[in-house]
């Protein structure tokens, strides 16, 4: 009896170790963590690594290579005339014979010689004084007429006669009308060339010629002539019969010009039917003409007889006032 008892408490206390094994591993696995209720802690922002700035040099730098290559063979060159052998060496086989050089005195200047140079007489002596260059202005061109254009697509020295028409049928003409004609005639004399020459031929009741043959062209000759067209209707007289541009260019036929400046309102008063072919004929024998107008339609009677004489001599054709 006695032995079961101690076998029964073998028993249980093997029993009790085995669970308190059991128990003191699964009470390790199972032990609860601390916790803590509150955490102090400091929050910083955290700035993103810079970045640095790397500046390319304004001027570009020059890098030297420290190595070459290249597929020459290397040489140890001496003084001498020999060939370059299989090695690459050039032996000397004689030594190179020096002249010697002339004894130079270094701690004496190298400059010339200052040279005495005697003058004779008494020496002047001129200072130049620099100006700047100032760029010269062009010149603006002269604004040419069409008159002016005309003339100066002739070839050759002209001569030109100028007929004023200051007839009856255009003494209501306003004076600035007749005044700007003028000026148009009188600023083409200031573009004639000294192997040009002119006359001026006015008519009315009268045929009033300028001078009796042309007049070279001069800076003064000019000068009188304008003076002369500036005033030509004073110089004419216009009581009685009509001349008309017809019986102008019968007159002007016998100089023989090479260009007749015609103004006129092309009314002819000399015939009582007016014919192109007959008008025509008058142009024989005035070279070119080139007739101009004021103040007319372009489809008016005396428009298109001055226009027919234009055409039918090779001349050219102004309406002044529709240009």
């Amino acid at each position: 009896m006695k032995y079961k008892s101690s076998t029964s408490l073998f028993i249980s206390f093997v029993l009790h170790l085995i669970i308190g094994i059991i128990g003191f591993f699964y009470w390790f696995n199972t032990m609860p963590s601390h916790h803590a209720d509150s955490i102090d802690a400091i929050f910083t922002t955290v700035e993103d690594p810079k970045t640095k700035r790397i500046t390319p040099p304004k001027r570009t730098q020059i890098r030297r290579d420290t190595a070459q290559t290249t597929n020459q063979t290397n040489l140890k060159i001496l003084t001498s005339n020999q060939p370059v052998s299989q090695q690459g060496v050039v032996s000397a086989s004689e030594p190179t014979v020096f002249q010697p050089f002339e004894k130079v005195n270094l701690s004496e200047g190298v400059a010339p010689e200052p040279v005495d140079i005697k003058f004779e007489g008494p020496v002047q002596i001129r200072r130049g004084v620099e100006q700047p260059v100032k760029k010269q202005q062009k010149t603006p061109e002269r604004p040419k007429s069409r008159l002016v254009k005309f003339i100066e697509a002739q070839q050759g020295p002209q001569r030109i006669v100028y007929c004023i028409d200051l007839s009856s049928s255009l003494q209501n003409l306003a004076d600035y009308k007749l005044k700007k004609i003028i000026d148009i005639m009188r600023d083409s004399l200031t573009f004639l060339e000294p192997h040009d020459s002119y006359n001026i031929i006015a008519f009315s009741t009268e045929l009033v010629a300028y001078q009796d043959g042309y007049v070279p062209v001069t800076q003064d000759s000019v000068d009188i002539s304008s003076g002369y067209l500036a005033d030509i209707k004073s110089r004419i007289h216009t009581d009685g019969s009509d001349h008309d541009m017809l019986t102008a260019l019968t007159e002007t036929a016998k100089e023989s010009p090479t260009i007749v400046v015609l103004f006129s309102d092309g009314i002819p008063t000399s015939i009582d039917t007016p014919d192109l072919k007959l008008i025509g004929e008058h142009a024989g024998g005035n070279g070119k003409i080139f007739a101009m107008s004021i103040g007319l339609a372009p489809d008016f009677p005396g428009a298109v007889m001055l226009k027919h004489l234009s055409v039918v001599s090779n001349g050219d054709f102004w309406l002044v006032d529709r240009d």
